[in-house]
């Protein structure tokens, strides 16, 4: 039955069938070390460990359109669940500031400023509640004034 986890990934994930391919892209990203199942068992265990039911999914939509250039970016696994977390649990913003924050945080042109980014989501998937939402709150502040927020 290999395969069968690639496929509740798909469907699970896919908002449509043209977002398919871009899933596929994500997983050929995803699975260069390992065969795909494993990842996409992983994923779905963080999705099902998450207290928003459309946190991974929202996630999966902004890692497989990939940044400006349309390369996606291959993020650590905890950075991964950071990002779960992120759009989970920052509900002091509307589900799509948190997602327009996530996808401006992952896409500059700015490798520091991506690397600071990604280095908060990989420590915000085991950080305490209170360290969670200071660090969050820190990190988004800046594009959140920016946008007038």
């Amino acid at each position: 039955m290999e395969g069968w986890a690639r496929d509740e990934f798909l469907r699970r994930y896919a908002t449509s069938p043209i977002h398919v391919p871009r899933l596929e892209r994500l997983l050929a990203v995803y699975g260069v070390e390992e065969h795909d199942d494993s990842f996409c068992l992983r994923f779905i265990a963080w999705d099902r460990a998450c207290r928003d039911g459309e946190a991974a999914r929202i996630v999966t939509e902004i890692l497989s359109a990939g940044d400006r250039s349309g390369r996606i970016r291959r993020l650590s696994e905890d950075a991964l669940r950071g990002a779960i977390r992120w759009m989970s649990e920052s509900t002091w913003w509307s589900v799509p500031e948190r997602a327009r924050l996530l996808r401006d945080r992952l896409a500059p042109a700015d490798d520091g400023a991506v690397a600071e980014f990604v280095g908060f989501l990989e420590t915000a998937a085991t950080a305490e509640d209170p360290q969670f939402r200071t660090a969050a709150e820190s990190i988004a502040r800046p594009l959140a004034s920016e946008a007038g927020h």
